[in-house]
């Protein structure tokens, strides 16, 4: 504790004694003089180079990370390519007995084997055809019930037409 007390003089000492040297206005402007007069303070010798090697390191980190994130947008964009380019069907047009055929269905019949992975494959696109196939249908049969509400509609909104 007394320690602590002690301390504290001694910081409040220095604060105080910091104070009260400090320069006039005169001192100052001399000061200010002899510095500009005579450059005191110089940079190191190494420190331009530092910094232009900093300024360098930069870009090239910068043009590093640009071009990885160019590849990656590439190597994405070929993926996706390539899922379009299996998974959307040829544009053969289907009759009743012979559906749309898809690319893969296309290698199966052309390969006459098939692999698991290839027949799951085939089941997958398949299964995205019959979906396609029901969401169509669903679609012909909502067009089909507006078309009806908007008949009724319109025979309701007409109410004149009915007086005998």
């Amino acid at each position: 504790m007394i320690h602590n007390i002690t301390e504290e003089r001694e910081k409040r000492n220095r604060r105080e004694s910091s104070l009260s040297d400090s320069f006039t206005d005169e001192e100052l402007l001399r000061l200010i003089g002899q510095v500009e007069e005579r450059s005191l303070i110089h940079a190191p010798g190494h420190l331009k180079d530092r910094v232009f090697f900093q300024i360098d390191e930069e870009r090239r980190k910068r043009k590093k990370r640009q071009l990885f994130s160019y590849r990656a947008k590439v190597l994405v964009g070929m993926a996706a390519a390539l899922a379009v380019l299996f998974l959307v069907p040829v544009d053969k047009k289907g009759t009743a007995d012979a559906p749309h055929i898809g690319i893969l269905d296309q290698l199966h019949e052309e390969s006459g084997e098939t692999e698991e992975w290839e027949q799951e494959l085939l089941d997958r696109q398949r299964d995205i055809d019959r979906t396609w196939e029901r969401y169509c249908r669903g679609q012909e049969r909502a067009d089909a019930r507006k078309k009806y509400f908007e008949n009724m509609t319109g025979l309701l909104t007409n109410y004149e037409k009915w007086e005998d």
